[in-house]
């Protein structure tokens, strides 16, 4: 709980450290944004508990109750690649999986091609509209009514996104879809490009 205050102050203190930005939601190549969110993930088990133990070697999803931490910078005009880290917690059958899922999206900001090719005024100083795709995965920890396992998982998926900045450079964030993002909310942190 200590390490979840310690980690929630510094979020904050981060945010408030920045100056408006302004440009683009989405700025390209250099561009920079940091996302905290929480929702739903779909993860595929292997060996341990779910995988090998005690479901007699079953393979299958689970759904997952997840908080993440995504830092996505832009790589070219249009897309942006995001390392992520979190933790995330399932049930099934009287068991509790802790999970640390760690990986990597890709997305594409069509809603930024769209406003440079129209030379239209769409607000896309404050809205940014993607679509990509997440791998990634990690360690798991399976704790039942006789004793705790170890054992493994990874998610593959696609997803679509939105954010949305009231301000220039703090907003809100949202993502559907499947793997990392099943339905996940946030807030998020427009650094502008380097």
């Amino acid at each position: 709980m200590k390490t979840f205050i310690l980690l929630c102050t510094m979020a904050i203190s981060i945010i408030f450290s920045f100056n408006e930005t302004k440009g683009q939601a989405f700025s390209g190549k250099g561009s920079k944004n940091l996302s905290i969110t929480i929702g739903a993930a779909n993860y595929f088990h292997f060996g341990g508990f779910y995988g090998g133990g005690g479901y007699g070697g079953r393979y299958f999803f689970t759904p997952a109750l997840s908080f993440n931490g995504n830092f996505e910078f832009g790589i070219s005009k249009y897309v942006g690649l995001s390392p992520s880290v979190g933790i995330a917690s399932t049930f099934y059958s009287g068991a509790t999986g802790v999970h640390i899922p760690i990986g990597i999206q890709g997305n594409f900001h069509f809603f930024q091609l769209i406003a440079d090719k129209t030379n239209e005024d769409i607000h896309s100083d404050k809205l940014d509209v993607y679509v990509g795709v997440n791998a990634g995965g990690g360690p798991e920890f399976i704790i039942d009514g006789s004793g705790a396992e170890a054992g493994g998982f990874f998610y593959v998926g696609p997803q679509v996104g939105v954010r949305y900045y009231p301000k220039s450079n703090i907003g809100i964030t949202a993502e559907l879809g499947y793997g990392k993002t099943i339905a996940n909310f946030g807030v998020c942190l427009n650094m502008g490009a380097k």
